[in-house]
């Protein structure tokens, strides 16, 4: 069994683990019951991994709850996979492990389960779902918290946007990332974040760019993690500068997320990114994308 799972761009600033948006960029895995587990990488990313099936992996937790919600014990598997989004740099690596772990046992159990109810599962392995949602379900997915069932809203996107990503030679991992952000912060800060994120999506829902300009900004986790990302505020202010209409952490980091109203804006605004990294001596590659509207699908059962 193939499964194909999209890359992820978590949060557009101020959705901190509410929005997040699937992107043109897979990780490709195959599944077939085994004797012994195995997990073998191959890929333009496969040198930055060196996971295994061992109980700890995303994907043999994901298909365990699979097995485990029907009550049966779940088969021995053998996975190969073919990375194409690197590990570590906020572009959804972990969300795609487990939503492939999900699709196979489901495909495996004959189906049980409908999206929405794995949606569920995700988040509760994941424990937010701001990847596992749109690269289950693709598009732009607002999320909203604590809900049983999981419930969202699949906001538009308007077709002239143009997106690409920025990705750092540095690794940074989530739960490093998630430790500098504060608990608590002040009402001021809440409400100011929170007409942030109303003018993100209305700013999506209108297609409205001079909106998105103003809203793609953050008060609740940016402002702590840019000590841990070298030149941040710099290569997102190069972004602007050269045309964008903004620039935001993807996720976690240390990879950005870059929206402009045209390509060769966007193409611009890329260039401007990677060079006003390497004045910090730090290589990084940009790469447009597109939107990915499937989300995570069974290519060959």
């Amino acid at each position: 069994m193939q499964i194909c799972v999209p890359a992820t761009s978590a949060n557009l600033g101020p959705g901190y683990d509410l929005l997040g948006l699937a992107l043109d960029r897979y990780n490709l895995f195959e599944f077939q019951q085994a004797e012994h587990y195995q997990l073998t990488f191959t890929g333009p990313e496969a040198a930055a991994c060196s996971f295994s099936l061992d109980a700890d992996s995303l994907i043999r937790q994901a298909v365990e709850h699979v097995y485990a919600a029907c009550q049966r014990s779940a088969p021995v598997f053998a996975v190969r996979q073919e990375v194409h989004i690197p590990p570590a740099r906020g572009l959804g690596s972990s969300s795609s492990a487990i939503v492939a772990g999900l699709l196979a046992a489901n495909a495996w159990l004959d189906n049980p389960f409908d999206k929405d109810t794995l949606l569920g599962f995700a988040i509760e392995i994941e424990g937010h779902p701001d990847n596992v949602a749109p690269a289950l379900l693709g598009g732009c997915i607002l999320n909203l918290p604590e809900t049983q069932p999981a419930r969202y809203l699949c906001l538009p996107v308007p077709a002239d946007l143009h997106w690409g990503v920025c990705v750092p030679a540095f690794e940074l991992s989530t739960a490093a990332a998630r430790a500098v952000v504060p608990r608590q912060v002040s009402l001021n800060t809440a409400v100011s974040n929170s007409a942030y994120l109303a003018a993100l999506v209305s700013g999506l829902c209108l297609n409205q760019p001079e909106t998105l300009a103003w809203a793609l900004q953050d008060q609740l986790h940016q402002p702590y993690r840019q000590a841990l990302i070298p030149g941040m505020q710099a290569v997102m202010q190069a972004a602007r500068e050269a045309g964008a209409l903004g620039c935001v952490l993807s996720g976690a980091g240390p990879t950005l997320l870059v929206l402009a109203p045209s390509a060769d804006l966007l193409e611009q605004a890329g260039q401007a990114m990677c060079q006003r990294w390497q004045a910090e001596a730090v290589v990084a590659r940009f790469s447009p994308q597109q939107l990915d509207t499937l989300g995570a699908r069974i290519l060959t059962p």
